[in-house]
């Protein structure tokens, strides 16, 4: 797995700038062009299911401009090898990964109830589920979604998205739509990176916005050392909050993400904002390994929240290392 992520990082380090690939002009035309395909789950087990119905529910909902073909690895697969012409191909990481796999909360079936807790059909039992999730631990498993079509003979690579986890819920769906979009649409339009990327811009953004604080990801204790005069209005929220806010695009608001960067070879956390998931911060996390199962209080340090609002800070993490 090391391995395997310092040879795409060494391929992307050219092109990436902040936290993922920015397509090429020509290569996002050509995807907004196409009808999508999008790679499913092998549905091994009730949590691929349930992972496989909330994910085509959300782009059912966050993807209208496009029709949509869903597909088993097997047969995605075999489309790339016959190179089509007529589709973009959004690609996902096959498995959830062993020590997902080995988690209680995988075998007795109550990952598989908060996946559905905010789909449409949600039982009271999974909306129970939803509300009483919490990230105790973060899986490091790196999960990714590769979004590439075909030109003529040659496959061309638009972006990948990046996940710290497999088990995903709703609100990584929407995250994940939402980031697509706002890639290619500014490449297709020919802004250039650098404005795509406009730290002064994103700052004055995100102090239009109320901090949502993911109550998981902070120790109680630590929540005095957030600089409130530069963080006038923030809340911690409770998952179900947290999922409700990124799922309902609720304005006005922020949230922070723990994603994998490959500008920075590490993971790092993200401040969205939730209304239309445009992120508008990166902030370094601990220097975790590439894998393992970390306590979630201990990924974002309470007293750099403060810098996801310091220009100079947020230009350094932006630039190459």
């Amino acid at each position: 797995m090391k391995n395997t992520l310092t040879i795409i990082f060494c391929f992307l380090l050219g092109q990436a700038q902040a936290q993922y690939m920015y397509p090429d002009q020509e290569v996002a035309i050509l995807i907004k062009n196409k009808d999508l395909v999008v790679q499913l789950l092998p549905e091994s087990s009730g949590v691929e299911k349930a992972l496989n119905k909330v994910l085509r529910e959300t782009f059912e909902e966050y993807w209208p401009d496009k029709k949509m073909k869903y597909m088993f690895p097997p047969r995605v697969k075999a489309l790339m090898k016959s190179k089509p012409q007529n589709y973009a191909i959004l690609t996902q990481t096959e498995s959830l990964g062993k020590q997902i796999k080995s988690l209680p909360e995988y075998a007795n079936g109550s990952m598989e109830k908060w996946i559905l807790g905010a789909s449409k059909e949600a039982s009271e039992e999974q909306k129970n589920a939803l509300s009483n999730f919490n990230y105790k631990k973060v899986q490091l498993e790196y999960h990714e979604h590769k979004l590439s079509v075909f030109d003529g003979k040659k496959e061309k690579v638009a972006t990948i998205i990046t996940f710290v986890n497999g088990n995903l819920g709703k609100h990584d769906y929407v995250f994940l739509s939402q980031q697509l979009h706002h890639l290619l649409n500014n490449a297709a339009a020919g802004i250039p990176r650098d404005e795509f990327w406009n730290v002064d811009e994103n700052i004055k953004a995100l102090r239009n916005t109320k901090y949502s604080l993911l109550e998981d990801y902070f120790k109680t204790e630590d929540l005095f050392q957030i600089d409130k005069t530069l963080v006038n209005l923030y809340t911690m929220i409770p998952f179900e909050a947290y999922q409700k806010i990124i799922v309902e695009k609720t304005l006005g608001r922020s949230y922070p993400k723990i994603i994998f960067s490959y500008l920075h070879g590490r993971f790092m956390w993200v401040m969205i904002r939730s209304s239309d998931g445009r992120i508008l911060s990166i902030n370094s996390c601990n220097n975790y390994k590439f894998t393992g199962n970390y306590p979630a209080n201990e990924m974002i340090r309470s007293d750099d929240i403060h810098k996801s609002m310091d220009n100079s800070i947020q230009i350094l993490f932006n630039k190459y290392r």
